[in-house]
């Protein structure tokens, strides 16, 4: 289990705690206030093995930091959960309901569909996108017997992705070497054409984070962010949920990947599309 020892008295005993992660004997997670500001784990530990795609030691990583920082976990929880095991949805609230009252889509389908979207971290503003994406789960309503919170969050990111001047990742390579910083090369396309940009940062995702935002000039708070792995084994695929707030407004984006790292970018750039979506309605 990882240990959990405040700032002050990291301060006391860092030699010590450096020396213990570095022989790879535990894992020190420093907090303030009970809270967690830090993280201190060796290279060789299954933090690193995380960037390697070894999502089951990651997993057994992430089971000793919510031991350690239970109260912190908690929301990183819920949001997994939510991703991994998404509410169905009426669909006679969306408008849909051939047998009873005869109806396939109305207005009021139209707004409660707006409203579902805003809950779950998805805002469109636009009228004419809302439409499209409506016109969509009408049309999974008649495909599908059964239509859940993740279908309509992905309808409307496929919906979103797909209008003009919106962000799509093209590509990502991180690089990351012990003593040194993590660096990123990050290309988006941003609606008039690719673009590309490299940064360095505390490690690889945070490099990341750091090319995109120099590249849409959009720097939100990460309010919370987790891993977890989808599928077993080696290869097993990682997904990601990320909670992001900027001027009052708060978006949730998801991302999967064989590799950890290019999934939490893909959910970055996912909550990113959410909030620009959510600015031009300014």
């Amino acid at each position: 289990m990882a240990r959990s020892v405040s700032l002050d008295d990291f301060g006391r005993l860092a030699g010590d705690l450096v020396q213990a992660v570095a022989a790879d004997e535990e894992t020190v997670v420093v907090t303030r206030d009970e809270q967690p500001v830090a993280v201190l784990a060796s290279h060789k530990s299954v933090l690193s093995m995380a960037s390697l795609v070894d999502l089951p030691r990651w997993e057994e990583w992430l089971r000793d930091m919510k031991l350690a920082v239970p109260d912190a976990a908690g929301k990183l929880d819920r949001l997994a959960r939510a991703a991994k095991h998404p509410e169905p949805v009426e669909k006679a609230s969306l408008g849909f309901d051939p047998k009873g009252s005869g109806s396939v889509g109305s207005d009021a389908g139209r707004e409660f569909l707006g409203g579902e979207l805003r809950r779950l971290g998805v805002p469109v503003v636009d009228r004419e996108l809302l439409g499209g994406i409506y016109a969509a789960v009408l049309e999974l309503c008649e495909d599908k017997q059964t239509v859940y919170e993740e279908d309509l969050r992905v309808i409307a990111q496929e919906k979103i992705s797909e209008a003009p001047q919106r962000l799509k990742l093209l590509a990502v390579t991180v690089t990351s070497t012990t003593g040194l910083p993590a660096t990123a090369e990050v290309t988006l396309e941003l609606g008039h054409g690719p673009a590309m940009r490299r940064e360095q940062g505390d490690g690889p995702l945070d490099a990341a984070i750091k090319a995109i935002e120099k590249l849409t000039g959009l720097n939100p708070s990460v309010e919370n962010f987790s891993v977890v792995a989808a599928t077993r084994g080696h290869d097993a695929i990682a997904e990601a949920v990320i909670e992001l707030v900027h001027e009052g407004e708060t978006v949730v984006g998801a991302g999967a990947s064989t590799n950890s790292i290019e999934a939490g970018v893909h959910a970055y750039v996912n909550a990113l599309n959410f909030l620009v979506e959510a600015r031009s309605a300014g």
